[in-house]
């Protein structure tokens, strides 16, 4: 199974269905359908074969769903990574990154609502590398 497999675009008639159900984390990709875009899938099928096991699903949008994400989330700009969990906004990775600190960044948010979802008090916040404090989604 390559990497492209482990991740599934975001249509406008399935993003919000695939949002709003329990599904377990969600790692979403915000991206322009630009020069870069092949760069981001290829470090996006890579960090969803690195955490193939962890149960984390990966998603990507581009620029016909960031009006929507823009509304929903606040997303301002792309490339921007979000880790959400039940409603809750884990974390939110701004910029182009690499795949060790996309991987890092997704282990460290999930690790930390783990944690206190375990203690009774669900999300997180933290604001490592410049990113966002939870919102309800």
């Amino acid at each position: 199974m390559t990497g492209d497999t482990l991740i599934t675009r975001l249509q406008p008639d399935t993003a919000a269905g695939f949002l709003d159900n329990d599904t377990g984390v969600l790692l979403i990709a915000c991206l322009k359908n630009d020069r870069d875009l092949r760069e981001n899938l290829g470090r996006l099928g890579e960090v969803a074969s690195l955490l193939r096991e962890d149960g984390i699903t990966i998603g990507y949008v581009l620029d016909d769903m960031l009006p929507y994400f823009s509304d929903r989330f606040g997303i301002a700009g792309t490339p921007t990574y979000l880790l959400i969990r039940s409603g809750i906004i884990l974390g939110t990775l701004l910029g182009k990154t690499t795949t060790p600190a996309l991987d890092r960044f997704v282990r460290e948010m999930d690790r930390e609502y783990r944690l206190k979802d375990r203690d009774g008090k669900t999300g997180c916040n933290t604001r490592p590398g410049g990113q966002s404090s939870p919102r309800a989604i």
